[in-house]
């Protein structure tokens, strides 16, 4: 928040919790202050002036309604309607504690709601987080699964406001979690830590077709022995959109593993920026980890960072990062105008192909379709609009 103080100062009256508590830690946000570039996590991402940018992207419609989803819907940062299930316990919205990053803190302070879950077994249905309004929001949500338990969260997040979300995600031994992400417009600062027991699986699929900014953090700490972590994003830039993809990939024991894909198709002065660090710690031997990013840049104007590292202090570890960044396979393209598409079916088909290789990750096939029709609608108006010009 630009303006922290004074919006505390409106509506803290109005959060719950205590109110010294969020007060102390407004106070240590605000000694922080906003992130800047000057830290290396931030190096490509000026949060203040991204914050100070229009964002006019169109919130197209997603109909869930054959996956008969349960609900949790945030309207203007409140739960208006809350999921319920057996298996599934909703608890009451508990304020987070003061840490030592600025925006976790302002969270702290702000934050007006979230969904507080346990999972217990496995849900027939996907957990929907459907997030809407014009107002200023920060949300903390807290996912819990038991031993064994299983579910397919889905973030839909529709605002066309500023948002600050954090998530804390806790999987018990062998539990499983897929979460698909959507963001279509607003500005979005979000901040995952997920921690996964021995045997729990976590699977992210991202998908990032408009907003002046989108900011996914995400701290994963495989703790035991066969914990596994799937992070895959897709971004849809155009205008001056600006998708930050950053992650800390933590392998605190052996036998674990991870796999990272980015995928971003970059048009007029967009950006793209993807910062994934792997960490093999000392005693994580036997430690499976690949991590890779590709760009399809449309324009001259477009850029695209992207900087994986990897942080090895094990000696038994299979571990590698590649990044390729181009232009549209213009041999492709000729192919497919030579079998009578014209220019702007085969573009979209290309494009849609690129993405595909994250939508495939996306194991509950008529999620994937969802999603699928998401994206082709996105692509169709961005190519008119570029017709258009």
């Amino acid at each position: 928040m630009l303006e922290a103080q004074a919006y505390f100062d409106r509506v803290s009256g109005r959060l719950p919790g205590d109110a010294a508590t969020r007060a102390k830690a407004l106070a240590a946000a605000e000694k922080l202050g906003l992130p800047t570039r000057r830290q290396e996590a931030w190096h490509y991402t000026d949060l203040a002036r991204l914050l100070g940018m229009a964002a006019d992207d169109r919130i197209d419609a997603i109909d869930f309604s054959a996956m008969a989803p349960l609900m949790a819907v945030f309207e203007n940062g409140t739960l208006v309607d809350a999921p319920a299930a057996d298996g599934l316990t909703v608890q009451p919205f508990e304020a987070a504690v003061i840490g030592d990053d600025a925006m976790l803190n302002y969270n702290a302070a702000l934050a007006q709601d979230g969904l507080n879950v346990e999972i217990d077994g496995q849900l027939a249905q996907p957990l929907l987080i459907t997030t809407s309004g014009s107002n200023a929001m920060h949300l903390h949500h807290k996912i819990k699964l038991a031993d064994g338990a299983k579910v397919v969260l889905v973030d839909n997040h529709m605002s066309a406001a500023y948002t600050n979300a954090r998530f804390d995600i806790a999987l018990g031994e062998g539990a499983e979690l897929t979460l698909i992400r959507s963001q279509q417009a607003g500005h979005q600062v979000n901040v995952s830590d997920v921690s996964l027991a021995r045997a729990a699986r976590f699977k992210s699929v991202a998908l990032v077709s408009g907003g002046a900014l989108a900011r996914h953090e995400a701290r994963i700490g495989l703790m035991a022995e066969g914990a596994h972590a799937d992070l895959h994003s897709a971004v849809l830039g155009h205008n001056k959109n600006h998708a930050d993809f950053t992650y800390e990939i933590d392998h605190q024991a052996a036998n674990t593993s991870s796999h990272t894909t980015a995928y971003n198709v970059l048009d007029d002065a967009s950006r793209g920026v993807f910062q994934g660090k792997v960490i093999v710690r000392q005693d994580a031997q036997h430690v499976d980890a690949q991590m890779q990013t590709r760009a399809m840049m449309l324009s001259d104007g477009a850029e695209m960072d992207a900087k994986p590292e990897l942080e090895i202090y094990a000696d038994d570890v299979v571990c590698a990062h590649g990044s390729a960044i181009g232009e549209l396979d213009r041999d492709a393209l000729f192919f497919l105008r030579a079998r009578g598409l014209d220019e702007a079916s085969a573009r979209h088909l290309l494009v849609a192909g690129f993405f595909e290789q994250v939508l495939a990750h996306i194991d509950d096939a008529a999620l994937a379709d969802v999603f699928r029709a998401l994206l082709a609608q996105k692509i169709t108006a961005q190519f008119a609009d570029a017709e258009a010009a």
